[in-house]
């Protein structure tokens, strides 16, 4: 029969503990995502076609729901970050952050990106959380299985820390990600 060294476990728990809590963190920032990205970080404008954008097409930016959060990219390379208000054959209806209408001629813009609208963090915070506490779990469970005996603050300790650092990971990675839309681009 193989035994194992005292010693060795200690060490075995350690790495172990290590190689788990790195793993979680990877995979708190897929999960807290939802499995999400936006197509802008998958494609860049330049490849509209494969996304269903045709380049020169108004047909996105039509169908834009009046209060529409918009940045328009001028072909100065200016950036306006407005609200949708209508698009007549000539000019994009905008109005600013301070409530003033304001026209922008349809020559004049070289890209058009259709923002979306924060979803809530707690689902982000949930899903590290139960990502930090499934990581505890199996840090107890190995370091048990060694000789038994685990220090009851590490019962407790170790779930409520890593439920916590999880949370906060999952809150960061879901408020960075966006599921912003490019509606226009010039050809």
């Amino acid at each position: 029969m193989l035994t194992i060294p005292r010693f060795a476990v200690g060490r075995m728990t350690a790495g172990t503990f290590i190689l788990v809590s790195i793993c979680a963190a990877s995979l708190t920032a897929g999960c807290a995502s939802g499995g999400r990205l936006s197509r802008h970080l998958v494609q860049s404008p330049a490849s509209g076609q494969r996304c269903g954008l045709i380049p020169g097409s108004w047909d996105r930016v039509i169908v834009l729901r009046p209060g529409s959060r918009v940045v328009v990219t001028l072909m100065d390379g200016k950036r306006l970050e407005a609200v949708f208000r209508i698009l007549s054959p000539a000019e994009l209806g905008l109005t600013d952050a301070t409530g003033n209408d304001f026209n922008v001629a349809k020559p004049n813009i070289r890209q058009i990106v259709a923002r979306s609208d924060r979803d809530n963090l707690v689902n982000g915070a949930l899903i590290g959380a139960g990502i930090g506490l499934g990581t505890a779990a199996i840090t107890l469970g190995v370091a048990a299985s060694g000789d038994g005996y685990v220090l009851a603050s590490a019962k407790w300790g170790a779930p409520l820390l890593l439920s916590a650092i999880g949370g906060v990971i999952g809150v960061f990675v879901d408020r960075a990600r966006t599921d912003d839309q490019v509606v226009y681009a010039r050809p």
